[in-house]
């Protein structure tokens, strides 16, 4: 099991995985799926399919900025549910992050003496020394070169 473990680890690495839109798109699935049970309709087999191919599109997508974008629309859209709600379908109370990593959001802490950023190119986490200034960052994975005050 290890062997695909670091099989798929490394398939993932720069593409972008799940995020609250992917979650809920999956609940609206599971919710059409359960409806078609009961009426049968062909119509209700296709949207179900479509909905899946474009959950697992945007996950296996390596145009991070784009679906970030994408998913930062859907919270803004979904803020005034998820608000009175209490904490929504599931999704309302984790962070707008995305991938396999608890909803990293790219601007979090580690520890107190070093930050955790994100590369715009690839969306890799960085980890950079706390309180250096301003700093120029070459991410080691995409090679894209960016400044952060840190």
């Amino acid at each position: 099991m290890n062997r695909f473990s670091m099989w798929f680890a490394n398939f993932m690495r720069g593409r972008y995985g799940m995020d609250n839109l992917n979650r809920f798109l999956m609940i609206v699935a599971l919710v059409v799926i359960v409806v078609d049970l009961f009426l049968r309709w062909r119509i209700l087999d296709l949207v179900t399919l479509a909905i899946l191919i474009l959950v697992y599109c945007r996950m296996f997508s390596r145009n991070v900025n784009a679906r970030y974008q994408e998913n930062q629309k859907f919270l803004a859209v979904s803020r005034n549910f998820r608000n009175k709600s209490g904490n929504g379908v599931g999704f309302g109370k984790r962070s707008s992050g995305s991938g396999f990593n608890g909803g990293f959001s790219g601007s979090g802490t580690q520890d107190a003496t070093h930050k955790i950023l994100r590369c715009p190119g690839c969306g890799e986490k960085l980890r950079v020394p706390k309180g250096a200034g301003n700093i120029s960052i070459s991410c080691p994975h995409c090679g894209t070169k960016f400044q952060k005050k840190v």
